[in-house]
């Protein structure tokens, strides 16, 4: 290097005073030597300075890391969408399996009719509810998204399609913030119901969404939502759907339910931030029935002594004297159901870094209105004893079977479910939190008591791709408690999207 700047210097001062002397020969005289000598002074002094700033720039080029210069060469390269990923689409895998232990055998939530996402966990070790996801760009316009559920449920694992939609990016041609979504997804409505039961702070989801959507409402149909311009999030939106999902069921026309939504949030302060929302979900159902764990039970093979244990129960109190609660858990609802719902959820970060500490508050309400009618039918045999007939000579019994109905009509029935929820990140790693949900049934099943249950949990997480939570709730009806242990694990094999705020 030091051979390089020499000759800089050298050509830098040898090349004017070649320059000069020619230029003086050319002349009519040779100059005087004093006169030559000024020139050259001159010269020395201009390049010099020329010299200098080429020594300086060089001993930057020296000082700078090469890492620096490798991240500038690809600048001259074509430029990529950021989370394009078309015809390469992120595959992944969620497992999630649990061991529960409890005090009580009932399954129920009286007065509520109860599906299979509904249900308590199985006692013992469960495989519970896994997931094969698929996901990516279509083209400029469109992004695409499958999900599949494995749910074990008794000795049968079932398949289910959880979602199947596509919808539209950013510069599809539509405004601005807007948005569509079309096909099979989890709907815009609260807070929990758009992202995967994995991804809950708790094993279970809280008692309004067990009762009400049956875990989360992913029907088939239609959304459109639009972002607000402005500095505080504000968003719009709602869609129409077939209907065939809980709380509706049985759709005829194919366009059975519709929904609407507004949210606004931002930052409040540095370190925290703070959403609040508004929904309704509007819709009939035809012929929507309850009771999916007493087919799962009897496929089990316990099913008689599950049955024995149930009216034992009843018999103890649990639903005695209230006709009506089995009419509203076991009957079949048609008529129009209007759900109402509004959350909360603000989060906070103690030093700035959320990855370090971070407190979350989050509640949610909802309040359903009925309009329609329960339907309930109960079929009995009666037997008569043998008596002489010509007809029936060998005096074998003669059985009927009869049927009986049980009916209420209801005007505006309404029920109602809350829950509200801290969890604290105290260590990078480490998660405690408590939630408290209750459940109110419906005023015409003539139940005095509410549903409530209080949960505690604490989790690890070795990284976003592995969990591990012990959790446990106490639930209480009236004189009923029950004790619930839960030991979880989730744990997500390939690509993995980001959680919601």
């Amino acid at each position: 290097m030091s051979g390089l700047i020499g000759f800089l210097r050298a050509a830098a001062i040898g090349l004017p005073v070649l320059f000069a002397a020619s230029v003086a020969q050319a002349q009519s005289g040779p100059p005087t030597a004093e006169e030559l000598a000024a020139q050259i002074g001159d010269l020395k002094k201009d390049y010099e300075k020329r010299i200098a700033a080429l020594e300086a720039q060089l001993a930057g080029m020296k000082a700078r890391p090469p890492a620096a210069e490798q991240k500038a060469a690809p600048a001259s390269r074509p430029s990529m969408r950021s989370g394009d990923n078309s015809f390469n689409p992120a595959i992944g895998v969620v497992l999630n399996a649990m061991f529960v232990d409890r005090s009580d055998e009932e399954v129920g939530l009286p007065g509520f009719q109860l599906g299979h996402e509904s249900e308590r966990p199985e006692k013992g070790f469960s495989l519970g509810h896994s997931e094969v996801t698929m996901s990516g760009n279509i083209d400029d316009k469109f992004r695409g998204a499958l999900a599949l559920g494995l749910g074990a449920h008794g000795s049968e694992t079932e398949v289910e399609l959880e979602e199947a939609y596509v919808q539209t990016l950013a510069g599809s041609g539509l405004p601005d913030g807007t948005r569509l979504k079309a096909g099979r997804a989890l709907w815009t409505f609260g807070y929990l119901n758009e992202q995967h039961a994995h991804g809950d702070d708790f094993a279970d989801r809280p008692l309004p969404y067990r009762a009400f959507l049956d875990g989360a409402y992913n029907d088939d149909g239609l959304e459109l939502s639009v972002v607000l311009p402005g500095d505080i999030y504000k968003e719009i939106g709602g869609g129409v759907f077939r209907g065939g999902d809980i709380p509706f069921g049985g759709s005829e026309t194919g366009r059975e339910a519709w929904s609407a939504y507004a949210r606004i949030g931002g930052d409040v302060g540095r370190n925290s931030a703070l959403r609040l929302g508004a929904y309704v979900l509007d819709g009939e159902a035809h012929g929507r029935a309850g009771g999916a764990h007493a087919h799962d039970e009897e496929e089990d093979g316990h099913g008689h002594e599950e049955e024995e244990h149930a009216e034992g129960e009843e018999e103890d109190g649990h639903e005695e004297g209230h006709p009506h609660a089995e009419l509203f858990s076991a009957g079949a609802f048609t008529g129009d159901t209007r759900l109402f719902g509004v959350d909360f959820r603000y989060t906070w970060a103690p030093t700035g870094n959320a990855r370090d500490s971070e407190l979350i508050l989050q509640g949610e309400y909802f309040h359903r209105s009925e309009t329609g009618s329960y339907t309930l039918q109960e079929e009995h045999e009666e037997c008569e004893d043998p008596s002489p007939d010509p007809n029936n000579p060998h005096g074998h019994e003669v059985c009927e079977t009869h049927v009986d109905e049980m009916a209420e009509d209801l005007n505006g029935s309404s029920s109602s479910g809350w829950y509200a929820q801290a969890v604290y990140k105290f260590l990078p790693q480490w998660r405690a939190g408590m939630r408290y949900a209750r459940l109110s049934p419906p005023s015409a099943a003539e139940l005095d008591n509410d549903l409530s249950t209080v949960s505690a949990m604490l989790d690890w997480t070795n990284s976003e791709f592995g969990r591990v939570r012990f959790q446990y709730n106490r639930e209480t009806f009236g004189e009923t408690r029950d004790n619930q242990f839960i030991l979880q694990y989730v744990m997500s094999l390939g690509a993995h999207g980001a959680h919601s705020f």
